[in-house]
């Protein structure tokens, strides 16, 4: 298996997790403002992830 797979596929879930929590109690506004801190959030995990990976590899 590669390392960087499986970080990233961790990330996403628990990035998802954390999104569908917060989604169920948000109002609409929040919920936009949720949207684009979870883009950010998801970009800045790849790019973690893609760092990690280059260490290792």
């Amino acid at each position: 298996m590669k390392v960087k797979t499986i970080i990233t596929g961790i990330s996403v879930c628990a990035a998802a997790g954390t999104v569908a929590y917060a989604l169920t109690a948000a109002s609409s506004a929040e919920k936009r403002m949720l949207k684009k801190r979870t883009s950010r959030a998801m970009n800045a995990i790849g790019e973690v992830a893609q760092g990690i990976a280059q260490i290792m590899g």
